[in-house]
């Protein structure tokens, strides 16, 4: 896939896009992105998200990228219509919504923060100079909250990075010092960054997400090269290379997250500096092409905006390839670990398998696919798996020729909103989750209820993994709680939003 392959992508979406904003100029809604609000009337709010699709569109007006039937001018209209647009759903308190009404998104506010500033920061002079100090006008309370708030349920390392770009895209743009905000922010990701090269996203490194907190640093860095972050991402870079599967798919799995999108314009922008990168590149292209990945056509409404203006900016970026070093997947046979991630690749003479045994041996292997862990059921019918096991898992033994790893069952329980606790979730979010204390609070609950609570049972299970030729078996260290192990391949036992979108592994 080169430039004119991303921006086929782009442009068949381009349909879709435009046509989630209200184009009426009698509505009261008019410039406001999320359909499910002003056309379908089905939301007493409106979702702030589908406000940052202006960067994607600036990108394509700026690099001359659009399609020969629309009119640069008209889209240029859209583009002011949309960022004035944004103050009518911005908060008091300068946040926008995403989930739930007065929820003080800090992801979806920076978000959109740094997308409105991303693209007056593409169009220049074509935005005059009177409409440009109103459109930093809007953005100024967006930048406001970021700048006042800390995003506590989580360590969430792209939200952390689109904060981080938007103050230094605010910065560069005003003039305005940042500094105490953005060294804030800094901190936190880097302090949360492994040696190992990835940066955390919850409860360890998850590749999908990896690569659009590289969209993010990537412009950090260019906007505020003093922190010296390049020589981090291109390690990161060389990171993700060992996650490209010779199948053409991406992580997965045995990623904290189990995201499987790969999101390709910070990779094609790191491309002239890191070779790794170009590697990157070059598999990105193809596999988006085929879509042996998770990409644009894809995408649901909740993240199409990030991986549209993903696509755009690769457009932009992508060049031809030379040199491109072989990936992992390629390479002669070798054994690499990332102990801190808990991940074990290994490339043999017919195989390569990407091991994470921190989530109990859930795996990807050429020779046999994905597995999520371990997996049994009680006699009642409730499922138990090692996926969850965390830091309960424990690397038993590991040589050339195989791994074996104990880990607990956990009980999988995924609770999904009736309409009682719509109401109550709404009723919070009227009153005590206007408190930034109680906000905070109830967030950090509602991630344990969802993410991290770990259900324990009394059956400990070893997983053997024979790497030659590939092979598993589960047997019992003991089986208090009387289970039976199932014999599925691809199941998720964690909620995750982003997981699970298809991509053409899934049915071939």
């Amino acid at each position: 896939m080169a430039q004119t392959d991303y921006l086929a992508a782009v442009h068949a979406a381009l349909p879709r896009i435009l046509a989630l904003f209200d184009n009426n100029p009698i509505s009261a809604t008019q410039g406001i992105g999320d359909r499910y609000r002003w056309a379908w009337k089905g939301s007493d709010f409106a979702n702030g998200t589908f406000q940052g699709a202006v960067h994607g569109l600036a990108c394509l007006v700026a690099h001359d990228l659009l399609p020969p039937h629309l009119s640069s001018s008209a889209i240029l209209q859209r583009i002011n219509v949309i960022i004035s647009a944004t103050r009518a759903i911005t908060r008091s308190n300068g946040s926008l919504d995403e989930i739930l009404p007065f929820e003080s998104s800090f992801c979806v506010t920076a978000l959109v923060a740094f997308d409105i500033l991303s693209a007056l920061t593409l169009l220049g002079d074509r935005i005059e100079a009177d409409r440009r100090s109103e459109h930093l006008e809007t953005v100024r309370p967006l930048i406001g909250f970021i700048s006042h708030s800390y995003e506590s349920h989580g360590i969430i390392t792209n939200h952390l990075a689109v904060g981080a770009a938007a103050l230094a895209l605010w910065q560069k743009a005003t003039g305005e010092d940042m500094t105490a905000s953005l060294d804030k922010l800094l901190f936190v990701i880097l302090a949360h960054r492994s040696p190992e090269g990835w940066f955390r996203e919850y409860e360890g490194a998850d590749p999908g997400y990896q690569t659009l907190a590289l969209d993010y640093l990537v412009v950090l860095d260019e906007a505020a090269p003093h922190f010296q972050l390049r020589p981090l991402l291109e390690q990161t870079t060389e990171f993700l290379t060992y996650m490209a599967h010779p199948d053409g798919s991406f992580g997965g799995i045995y990623g904290s997250r189990n995201t499987r999108f790969l999101y390709p314009a910070g990779i094609e922008a790191l491309t002239h500096s890191s070779p790794a990168a170009t590697s990157l590149a070059a598999f990105a292209r193809q596999a988006h092409e085929t879509h042996s990945v998770v990409g644009l056509a894809a995408m649901d409404e909740p993240n199409l905006i990030p991986m549209f203006n993903s696509f755009c900016r690769a457009s932009a970026l992508a060049k031809p390839l030379v040199n491109t070093p072989a990936l992992p997947c390629s390479k002669a046979p070798f054994t690499q670990s990332f102990p801190e991630a808990g991940l074990i690749i290994t490339r043999t003479e017919n195989d390569y398998s990407i091991i994470n045994w921190k989530k109990g041996g859930a795996f990807y292997a050429a020779s046999l696919g994905s597995s999520g862990g371990a997996l049994a059921r009680n006699t009642k019918g409730a499922w138990f798996t090692t996926q969850t096991a965390g830091a309960a898992a424990r690397l038993i033994a590991q040589d050339t020729e195989s791994i074996t790893i104990e880990a607990p069952m956990l009980r999988y329980r995924m609770s999904y909103p009736s309409p009682f606790d719509k109401i109550v979730l709404r009723l919070l979010c009227l009153t005590f989750m206007r408190s930034p204390l109680l906000n905070g609070l109830i967030k950090r609950l509602l991630v344990w209820l969802l993410i991290t609570r770990k259900a324990s049972s009394a059956s400990l299970c070893r997983r053997y993994i024979r790497l030659r030729p590939f092979a598993v078996q589960d047997t019992w260290v003991k089986n208090g709680t009387k289970l039976t192990f199932a014999r599925l391949h691809t199941f998720q036992a964690i909620h995750m939003a982003s997981q699970g979108y298809w991509q053409y592994g899934d049915d071939a």
